[in-house]
């Protein structure tokens, strides 16, 4: 599928009242079309059915035609080495946070080889000290690397303080902490009430906490007793 004919088929798809929509809650720079994420999923699957290499060589022209690149990418047939390097090339188009958090869930990971190069990739994405970039090294860890294995890095990763360069990095950062919480709340604790957090992602993460159905209440009501102390 070339560029002209993923334009006409998202076309036919279109619904002008989800763009207006997804315009709104997105805030992308990039031309929004207006086809909802399972028409998108359906569109990357028959992609990678036929030359996925050559359809992710094109720069993206939509916000829906990034959404659907960064799908083929995460979900190829293809080596841990090629879509570690197909990654590389497209993390500089995530401009929004729905392609970011999209195309991290769907990531697939086909050996523990692939999984320590791509832990390593997002500490590094967390020191660039860009938006997008960040959010990516913060939204894999969430998707991929909230276990027993990797919690004691991952904390110490996003507890590190550091320079906010954006909202969607607080919030996708503050995001990944919450669910660290739910996961592992006696490694978490500590990190949250250490005082490194910045106090933008601290009250994000403890409003995420406090929303979640699997924190208990008395649990909710101590962490942030606590958190109000520092």
């Amino acid at each position: 599928m070339n560029p002209q004919e993923l334009e006409s088929e998202l076309q036919s798809l279109a619904d002008e009242q989800y763009r207006i929509f997804n315009s709104r809650i997105s805030a992308s720079p990039k031309r929004s079309i207006g086809v909802k994420m399972p028409l998108l999923r359906g569109i990357a699957r028959r992609i990678n059915r036929e030359d996925w290499r050559t359809f992710v060589q094109y720069p993206s022209e939509s916000l829906e035609h990034c959404v659907v690149k960064g799908l083929v990418i995460a979900t190829a047939k293809c080596s841990g080495d090629e879509r570690l390097a197909l990654t590389e090339d497209f993390i500089g188009e995530i401009e929004e946070w729905n392609t970011c958090d999209t195309f991290c869930s769907a990531w697939k990971i086909d050996s523990g080889e692939t999984s320590d190069r791509l832990f390593s990739r997002c500490e590094s994405l967390l020191e660039t000290g860009k938006e997008f970039p960040m959010r990516v090294g913060a939204v894999m860890m969430l998707s991929k690397f909230i276990d027993g294995e990797h919690i004691g890095r991952v904390l110490k990763d996003l507890g590190e303080p550091r320079e906010s360069p954006g909202y969607y990095w607080d919030i996708g950062c503050a995001w990944a902490l919450s669910v660290c919480y739910v996961k592992f709340p006696k490694e978490t604790e500590p990190v949250l009430l250490s005082g490194r957090i910045p106090p933008a992602i601290l009250r994000m993460s403890l409003q995420k906490i406090r929303d979640s159905f699997r924190v208990e209440k008395a649990d909710k009501e101590r962490i942030t007793k606590c958190a109000r102390l520092l």
